[in-house]
């Protein structure tokens, strides 16, 4: 039998009896443990740029936020004309400017006071999201607008968010720049919706995308210009598809040529000259939007 478990005991029977015979026989008392409470994070915004663009008389521009992480997207637009410019933002399933004026499409966040410079506003945003943001010009004069945006978060983020600059062609910024399917919601996909990726006036100079009056989205001849389509399913969730989209090119004029694309879902064109088209994208059974495009001289 070995004798170290009655050699304890034996020590541990001292020990205590000593603590009894402290401080004439009574028991000593046992200190609270302190506990320490965890720091709470601090907010921090993350600067996330700024854009320059011009938006004309009675027209719009709009630019996608891809995928920020949840916090609180702040906006602020200025200008040096005396326009009354109005800023919405909305999620990215919104097809254009004409849904947002007559209210078809979810408003996050709004700015439109007419005399007010800058214009401000902020929303929150959740996980997994695209966002857009809109221009409108109230006024009779084509406007340079400055737009900064920014975003708080809880503690710092790991990693910048994608940039609202319109993004070069096959940067992150799609549902395929998410690293396995099983990052998104299951299908099947109820929603599809065409737009424009980005438009390169050359050497890399990318603009956001503008629509006038009308509803229709503006080009120039000698752009490139990138056309994405984005599914989501029943709960408004990017999702997963079945089948690669297909688009179809309404262009009697001959506007456009087609370039070869390695990502299906990116209709790549370049705009050769004046003129007016029309695209729809197709997936699983679901038509998109029709983007109605006009291509105008630069200037116009």
């Amino acid at each position: 039998m070995k004798s170290r478990p009655f050699a304890l005991a034996v020590l541990a029977g001292a020990v205590l009896a000593s603590i009894a015979d402290c401080g004439g026989g009574k028991t000593a008392a046992v200190p609270t443990p302190v506990t320490t409470p965890t720091p709470v994070p601090s907010p921090v915004r993350t600067d996330l740029g700024t854009t320059n663009f011009n938006v004309r008389a009675h027209g719009s521009s709009s630019f996608n936020v891809d995928f920020p992480p949840v916090g609180m997207l702040d906006v602020t637009a200025t200008w040096p004309g005396s326009s009354a410019v109005a800023i919405y933002a909305t999620d990215q399933s919104c097809p254009g400017i004409n849904e947002v004026l007559s209210a078809a499409c979810g408003i996050l966040a709004k700015a439109y006071t007419p005399g007010v410079k800058p214009q401000k506003m902020s929303f929150q945003t959740a996980s997994g999201k695209i966002y857009t943001i809109w221009t409108a010009n109230n006024g009779t004069l084509t406007e340079p607008v400055s737009m900064s945006t920014g975003i708080t978060t809880t503690g710092p983020i790991q990693q910048p968010p994608s940039q609202p600059t319109p993004a070069p062609v096959g940067s992150p910024g799609t549902p395929r720049g998410y690293p396995t399917p099983t990052d998104l919601a299951p299908g099947p996909v109820t929603q599809l919706k065409a737009y424009i990726k980005s438009i390169d006036r050359g050497g890399f100079e990318y603009r956001p995308g503008e629509q006038d009056s009308a509803g229709n989205w503006i080009v120039h001849p000698g752009e490139f210009v990138v056309f994405d389509v984005t599914q989501r399913n029943g709960a408004g969730l990017i999702c997963n598809w079945i089948k690669d989209p297909d688009w179809s090119v309404d262009d009697p004029d001959g506007v456009l040529t087609v370039k070869d694309s390695t990502i299906p879902f990116f209709l790549r064109t370049t705009v050769d000259h004046k003129g007016h088209f029309e695209l729809t994208a197709h997936m699983d059974g679901i038509d998109s939007n029709v983007l109605r495009v006009t291509s105008i001289a630069n200037g116009n």
